[in-house]
């Protein structure tokens, strides 16, 4: 329906005379843009249906995106134009650390509250902008580094513009808006991404986080598929989805970290979780999305409607094909759960030796091969545990394994604990004491938030990366040199690790049915290891040593001993070499023809996204974003 004309234009020539960013007052009456309500505004027009890359009014001009500075560049009046078809919700956010630097923004009371709140997902996944890694933003604006001498806090890699979108209407004009005038675009819900997918710089974001209306189906129909189901917008996060399911007597498959944004990259990139064993991907249970399009089009996507692209977000990844506004999933019966937590370090005889200078942990390693060697087992029992070791705080040169936790669907104290008996009594024979604390829950929303702690993020002295070790690993014949390569790279290093198994069989899917990595279904280890450097550094100079180091030393030797296997390209080395095949394996291909059929001008882009080879982000993935 085309919107009445004077109304807006009155709005639209004032914003356009002064040259400022106004808000409308009222609401779309649809929220859907239809082509007719822009018809007077070119900057927001439509694309071309056909998906022609000339369509872009600006983007035959360069081969480049454009930055401020070129003659391009949209001017206050086309932003002014934008904010007002979005009512208002156009924002220009400072850093969150930004508040810390001297200035007009700098304020002592919120300083201080960023700081202490830094590690806090909540703090990034409500702002704006901020993301959960900012060595990927450039280091700039940390609260951590006002008091530096000459530090100053720039916009680095943040977008320069928000669209804080509530509804399609708002995410097809920031879709347009930015196709038309030739600028990048990025998209985020919470930035909990390991690679800063939902950050770049000079451009336009769209935030989805504000998405989040939720409904519970009880009985969906289709010919696919009869059951219950949820329909939730995409800014919906992983603690918002079990509530809800929660209060229906249902579950869904979700991540187990509370804050992360269940409806964006996660489920798009597949999607592990604590049913994965169980239940498989998030990926494998989605019935549709309703999707904004490179040419600014709402759709809806299934397996009779726009049947590529359903397949292609089912685990090709996000920022890559459009933006998600929703997502209607299965939903299951809710069960009760028993955890597990507990913790051990080295034994007596191993720390004995460190005065020698032996601190080979010889006991401790013992044990967690033993846990390791479980994993076929444990995962065909459908179990998910979450679990790290980390260099001891307390202990020079010891490690501590930490399980957080040991989670069992269905499953019993008593039977947990049996699973877990043979663990206990290998460690106790290497002078090791394991207690596990294990407690029943009457459902899995229950068990999922005593079990799962808020994650830690905000890092910057460190580089992650990750590897799918197959069930093929723990065969006889290859289990040893399995262990001895965990065993390396983590004495050295860190290691987060997911007993896991998402088969084919356990997602109630085929292997062509969707787009998620088809190592996943051969999977009983996910594992994540990384570099660290010191707090101190910000020469990327540096940096990019250590992380060169760091995924052509311990990240290869995992890839030699996992050949034809891939990584989660939600946790995983940005810096992956042939990232094509380790996050998308034989599926590539399909995904990049489609993406060429839906978004052959390039509007849609993220680092290692379907298509990113063929952009560059300049040094650092922090200039201005050219095609190769």
């Amino acid at each position: 329906m085309k919107l009445p004309q004077s109304a807006w234009l009155a709005g639209i020539f004032t914003a356009l005379a002064s040259a400022a960013i106004l808000p409308r007052d009222d609401e779309p009456s649809d929220s859907v843009l239809t082509p007719g309500d822009v018809a007077d505004f070119p900057v927001l027009g439509f694309g071309d249906f056909d998906n022609n890359p000339s369509s872009g009014k600006r983007s035959t001009a360069s081969h480049c995106k454009y930055i401020p500075g070129d003659s391009q560049w949209p001017s206050n009046s086309e932003w002014s134009v934008l904010n007002f078809f979005t009512g208002g919700s156009l924002v220009k956010p400072d850093p969150v650390g930004k508040v810390c630097y001297k200035g007009s923004a700098y304020d002592a009371a919120r300083c201080a509250n960023v700081t202490a709140e830094w590690s806090n997902s909540d703090l990034h996944a409500g702002h704006p902008t901020s993301i959960m890694s900012p060595l990927y933003q450039g280091l700039t604006c940390l609260p951590q580094d006002s008091s530096f001498a000459n530090h100053q806090c720039t916009l680095g890699g943040y977008p320069i513009y928000v669209v804080n979108a509530r509804n399609a209407w708002d995410v097809q004009a920031g879709v347009n808006f930015a196709r038309n005038t030739n600028i990048r675009l990025v998209i985020k819900n919470t930035g909990h991404d390991f690679a800063g997918k939902s950050s770049g710089s000079y451009s336009l974001s769209i935030r989805t986080h504000m998405l989040k209306d939720i409904a519970v189906i009880k009985n969906y129909k289709s010919k696919y598929y009869s059951g219950p189901a949820i329909k939730a917008g995409s800014g919906i996060q992983g603690f918002e989805l079990y509530a809800a399911a929660h209060a229906a007597g249902l579950m869904a498959v979700g991540g187990e970290g509370m804050t992360v944004g269940w409806g964006g990259g996660y489920i798009q990139g597949g999607g592990h979780s604590p049913l994965s064993s169980l239940h498989g991907m998030a990926a494998d249970q989605v019935l549709s999305y309703e999707v904004v399009l490179a040419n600014g089009c709402f759709v809806t996507a299934d397996k009779d409607t726009n049947s590529d692209l359903f397949w292609a977000l089912r685990g090709g990844g996000g920022s890559a094909f459009g933006v998600v506004i929703s997502i209607t999933v299965k939903a299951f019966t809710e069960r009760p759960v028993t955890i597990s937590t507990f913790n051990f370090t080295a034994s007596a005889a191993d720390v004995a030796k460190y005065d020698s200078g032996d601190y080979s942990n010889d006991d401790f390693w013992a044990v967690i091969k033993h846990y390791l060697s479980l994993f076929p087992e444990h995962a065909d029992q459908g179990i998910y545990s979450y679990w790290n070791i980390f260099p001891s705080y307390t202990v020079k040169g010891a490690q501590t394994f930490t399980m957080q936790p040991y989670f069992a669907v269905g499953k019993t104290v008593a039977q947990v604990n049996a699973l877990l008996q043979s663990l206990v009594d290998t460690a106790s024979a290497h002078g090791i004491t394991i207690h596990p604390n294990t407690v029943h829950y009457p459902s899995f929303y229950e068990g999922w938030k005593a079990g799962f702690p808020k994650e830690t993020v905000g890092l910057y002295t460190s580089q992650p990366g990750s590897r799918l070790f197959p069930r093929a690993n723990w065969a006889n014949d290859t289990w040893d040199t399995t262990f001895d390569a965990i065993r390396q790279v983590v004495s050295a290093s860190f290691m987060i690790g997911f007993n896991i198994a998402p088969s084919l069989t356990a997602g109630g899917v085929t292997e062509d049915e969707n787009a998620v990595n088809p190592a996943w279904r051969n999977t009983v280890l996910h594992a994540i290891a990384g570099v660290m450097w010191d707090a101190s550094i910000r020469n990327f100079t540096l940096i990019r040593e250590y992380q060169r180091n760091f995924t052509h030393g311990p990240m290869q030797l995992w890839r030699d001993l996992t050949p034809g296997s891939g990584a989660y390209l939600g946790e995983a080395d940005i810096n992956e070499p042939d990232w094509q095949q380790a996050f998308y394996g034989c599926k590539y291909s399909k995904l990049y023809s489609i993406k060429k059929k839906y978004d052959l001008s390039g509007v849609f882009f993220a680092e290692t996204a379907v298509g990113s080879e063929d952009w560059k982000a300049g040094n650092d993935r922090l200039g201005r974003l050219c095609r190769v």
